[in-house]
Protein backbone atom coordinates (compact mmCIF):
# COMPACT_ATOMS: atom_id res chain seq x y z
CA UNK A 1 0.00 0.00 0.00
CA UNK A 2 1.08 3.58 -0.74
CA UNK A 3 3.43 4.39 1.90
CA UNK A 4 2.32 7.88 3.02
CA UNK A 5 -1.39 6.36 3.75
CA UNK A 6 0.43 3.68 6.16
CA UNK A 7 2.95 6.25 7.80
CA UNK A 8 0.16 8.67 8.69
CA UNK A 9 -2.02 5.97 9.94
CA UNK A 10 0.59 4.36 12.18
CA UNK A 11 1.27 8.16 13.45
CA UNK A 12 -2.82 8.97 14.07
CA UNK A 13 -3.05 5.58 15.67
CA UNK A 14 -0.13 5.92 18.10
CA UNK A 15 -0.67 9.42 19.23
CA UNK A 16 -4.38 9.34 19.67
CA UNK A 17 -4.91 5.49 19.80
CA UNK A 18 -2.22 4.56 22.24
CA UNK A 19 0.08 1.49 22.55
CA UNK A 20 -3.24 -0.48 23.97
CA UNK A 21 -5.29 0.97 21.16
CA UNK A 22 -7.78 -2.39 20.36
CA UNK A 23 -8.11 -1.12 16.79
CA UNK A 24 -4.96 -1.07 14.26
CA UNK A 25 -3.71 1.86 12.04
CA UNK A 26 -4.62 0.33 8.63
CA UNK A 27 -8.33 -1.30 7.67
CA UNK A 28 -9.31 -2.84 4.48
CA UNK A 29 -13.31 -3.10 3.90
CA UNK A 30 -14.33 -6.29 1.27
CA UNK A 31 -16.57 -5.09 -1.59
CA UNK A 32 -18.12 -7.09 -4.41
CA UNK A 33 -17.65 -4.82 -6.94
CA UNK A 34 -14.64 -3.02 -5.82
CA UNK A 35 -12.43 -5.86 -4.48
CA UNK A 36 -12.94 -8.57 -6.71
CA UNK A 37 -10.01 -10.32 -5.03
CA UNK A 38 -10.32 -9.49 -1.31
CA UNK A 39 -7.55 -12.53 -0.58
CA UNK A 40 -5.19 -10.63 -3.22
CA UNK A 41 -5.44 -7.64 -0.91
CA UNK A 42 -4.85 -9.05 2.23
CA UNK A 43 -2.44 -10.99 1.39
CA UNK A 44 -0.91 -7.38 0.23
CA UNK A 45 -1.91 -5.89 3.71
CA UNK A 46 0.49 -4.96 6.75
CA UNK A 47 0.70 -6.67 9.99
CA UNK A 48 -1.10 -3.93 11.26
CA UNK A 49 -3.88 -3.98 9.91
CA UNK A 50 -7.92 -5.28 10.28
CA UNK A 51 -10.36 -6.62 7.36
CA UNK A 52 -14.10 -6.02 7.43
CA UNK A 53 -15.43 -9.09 5.98
CA UNK A 54 -18.99 -7.40 3.55
CA UNK A 55 -20.12 -9.28 0.37
CA UNK A 56 -23.47 -9.26 1.79
CA UNK A 57 -25.48 -10.75 -0.62
CA UNK A 58 -23.04 -13.40 -2.11
CA UNK A 59 -24.82 -16.54 -2.43
CA UNK A 60 -21.35 -18.26 -1.20
CA UNK A 61 -20.88 -15.45 1.45
CA UNK A 62 -19.83 -17.81 4.53
CA UNK A 63 -17.47 -20.14 2.14
CA UNK A 64 -15.83 -17.38 0.67
CA UNK A 65 -15.45 -15.80 4.45
CA UNK A 66 -13.98 -18.68 5.88
CA UNK A 67 -11.57 -19.10 3.20
CA UNK A 68 -10.71 -15.32 4.25
CA UNK A 69 -10.61 -15.62 7.73
CA UNK A 70 -8.21 -18.47 7.39
CA UNK A 71 -5.62 -15.60 5.31
CA UNK A 72 -6.08 -13.38 7.75
CA UNK A 73 -5.07 -16.00 10.93
CA UNK A 74 -2.19 -16.76 9.60
CA UNK A 75 -1.38 -12.95 8.66
CA UNK A 76 -2.38 -12.58 12.50
CA UNK A 77 -4.75 -9.90 11.16
CA UNK A 78 -8.14 -9.58 12.77
CA UNK A 79 -10.95 -10.24 10.96
CA UNK A 80 -14.70 -9.04 11.64
CA UNK A 81 -17.90 -9.83 10.03
CA UNK A 82 -20.42 -7.33 8.48
CA UNK A 83 -23.35 -7.29 10.41
CA UNK A 84 -23.91 -11.08 11.27
CA UNK A 85 -23.31 -12.59 14.57
CA UNK A 86 -24.17 -15.90 13.33
CA UNK A 87 -21.79 -15.58 11.37
CA UNK A 88 -18.94 -14.20 13.16
CA UNK A 89 -19.26 -16.67 15.52
CA UNK A 90 -19.19 -19.70 13.25
CA UNK A 91 -16.36 -18.39 11.47
CA UNK A 92 -14.46 -17.83 14.88
CA UNK A 93 -14.13 -14.03 13.79
CA UNK A 94 -12.67 -11.81 15.93
CA UNK A 95 -15.25 -9.03 16.13
CA UNK A 96 -18.64 -7.70 14.04
CA UNK A 97 -19.05 -4.52 12.54
CA UNK A 98 -22.84 -3.03 12.84
CA UNK A 99 -24.28 -0.66 10.55
CA UNK A 100 -25.40 2.72 11.85
CA UNK A 101 -28.98 1.65 11.69
CA UNK A 102 -28.29 -0.22 14.74
CA UNK A 103 -27.85 1.94 17.39
CA UNK A 104 -30.55 4.29 15.88
CA UNK A 105 -33.05 1.49 16.06
CA UNK A 106 -31.82 -1.23 18.04
CA UNK A 107 -29.37 -0.38 20.67
CA UNK A 108 -30.37 -3.18 22.65
CA UNK A 109 -27.90 -4.79 19.83
CA UNK A 110 -24.94 -3.60 21.38
CA UNK A 111 -25.94 -5.64 24.93
CA UNK A 112 -25.92 -8.80 22.82
CA UNK A 113 -22.68 -9.18 21.92
CA UNK A 114 -20.03 -11.94 23.01
CA UNK A 115 -18.02 -9.43 24.71
CA UNK A 116 -14.79 -11.27 23.63
CA UNK A 117 -15.43 -9.78 20.19
CA UNK A 118 -14.13 -6.79 18.96
CA UNK A 119 -16.49 -3.93 17.95
CA UNK A 120 -17.22 -1.83 15.23
CA UNK A 121 -19.90 0.37 14.13
CA UNK A 122 -20.78 2.63 10.89
CA UNK A 123 -21.42 6.58 11.94
CA UNK A 124 -22.34 9.54 9.75
CA UNK A 125 -22.93 11.98 12.08
CA UNK A 126 -23.13 13.32 15.60
CA UNK A 127 -26.18 12.67 16.44
CA UNK A 128 -25.43 8.97 15.92
CA UNK A 129 -22.14 9.13 18.02
CA UNK A 130 -23.84 10.82 21.19
CA UNK A 131 -26.13 7.82 20.87
CA UNK A 132 -23.26 5.65 20.81
CA UNK A 133 -22.04 7.89 23.85
CA UNK A 134 -25.07 6.92 26.26
CA UNK A 135 -24.57 3.10 25.79
CA UNK A 136 -23.20 1.53 28.88
CA UNK A 137 -19.32 2.06 28.47
CA UNK A 138 -18.82 -2.03 28.55
CA UNK A 139 -21.33 -2.11 25.33
CA UNK A 140 -19.93 0.65 23.72
CA UNK A 141 -17.96 -0.13 20.29
CA UNK A 142 -14.28 -0.61 20.32
CA UNK A 143 -14.07 1.86 16.98
CA UNK A 144 -16.43 3.90 14.93
CA UNK A 145 -16.19 4.26 11.21
CA UNK A 146 -17.15 7.77 10.53
CA UNK A 147 -17.84 8.47 6.96
CA UNK A 148 -17.22 9.57 4.50
CA UNK A 149 -14.39 12.19 5.03
CA UNK A 150 -14.10 12.85 1.52
CA UNK A 151 -15.99 12.40 -1.89
CA UNK A 152 -15.97 8.58 -2.91
CA UNK A 153 -16.43 6.42 -5.68
CA UNK A 154 -18.38 4.02 -3.77
CA UNK A 155 -21.31 6.46 -3.27
CA UNK A 156 -20.77 8.78 -6.27
CA UNK A 157 -22.44 12.24 -6.20
CA UNK A 158 -23.14 11.49 -1.92
CA UNK A 159 -21.89 14.62 -0.11
CA UNK A 160 -18.69 14.18 2.75
CA UNK A 161 -18.57 15.36 6.12
CA UNK A 162 -17.27 18.77 6.64
CA UNK A 163 -14.03 18.93 8.17
CA UNK A 164 -15.36 20.67 10.98
CA UNK A 165 -17.16 17.97 11.45
CA UNK A 166 -15.43 15.14 11.08
CA UNK A 167 -13.04 16.87 13.44
CA UNK A 168 -15.28 17.02 15.89
CA UNK A 169 -16.88 13.66 15.77
CA UNK A 170 -13.61 12.02 16.16
CA UNK A 171 -12.83 14.15 19.21
CA UNK A 172 -16.49 12.73 20.55
CA UNK A 173 -15.24 9.59 19.76
CA UNK A 174 -12.04 9.47 21.25
CA UNK A 175 -13.85 11.29 24.64
CA UNK A 176 -16.44 8.90 24.66
CA UNK A 177 -13.67 5.61 24.41
CA UNK A 178 -14.20 4.69 21.14
CA UNK A 179 -11.55 4.88 18.33
CA UNK A 180 -12.10 7.42 15.75
CA UNK A 181 -11.91 5.82 12.07
CA UNK A 182 -11.97 7.23 9.05
CA UNK A 183 -13.48 6.11 5.69
CA UNK A 184 -14.16 7.46 2.32
CA UNK A 185 -12.58 8.62 -0.29
CA UNK A 186 -8.95 8.57 1.62
CA UNK A 187 -5.75 9.06 -0.27
CA UNK A 188 -2.10 10.01 -0.39
CA UNK A 189 -3.10 13.49 -1.73
CA UNK A 190 -5.67 14.10 1.11
CA UNK A 191 -4.54 12.51 3.80
CA UNK A 192 -2.79 15.24 4.96
CA UNK A 193 -5.91 17.18 5.86
CA UNK A 194 -6.06 14.40 8.60
CA UNK A 195 -3.61 15.01 10.83
CA UNK A 196 -4.59 17.40 13.27
CA UNK A 197 -7.39 15.50 13.82
CA UNK A 198 -8.50 12.70 16.46
CA UNK A 199 -8.61 10.14 13.90
CA UNK A 200 -7.17 6.54 15.10
CA UNK A 201 -6.74 4.82 12.09
CA UNK A 202 -8.10 4.84 8.18
CA UNK A 203 -10.19 2.39 6.74
CA UNK A 204 -10.68 2.06 3.28
CA UNK A 205 -11.34 -0.17 -0.05
CA UNK A 206 -8.00 0.16 -1.70
CA UNK A 207 -5.57 0.49 0.59
CA UNK A 208 -3.65 -3.00 -0.16
CA UNK A 209 -2.85 -1.32 -4.06
CA UNK A 210 -5.00 -4.63 -5.21
CA UNK A 211 -7.56 -2.23 -7.89
CA UNK A 212 -7.15 1.04 -9.63
CA UNK A 213 -9.77 3.03 -7.86
CA UNK A 214 -9.73 5.39 -5.45
CA UNK A 215 -9.02 4.65 -1.77
CA UNK A 216 -12.60 4.34 -0.61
Amino acid sequence: MDDTLLKQARQLNLRNGGSNCPIPPIILLTDDQRLPDPALAINSLPTDSMVIFRQYDHPHRAKIGAKLRSLCRAKAIPFLVANDISLALKLDADGIHLPEYHILTTPYFYHQIPSTLLVTSACHSLVTIRRLGIVPKQYRPDGVLISPIFPTHSHPGKNPLSLNTVLAMAELCKRSGMAPIGLGGINKENVGNLRSSSLASLAGIGFSGAITSPVR
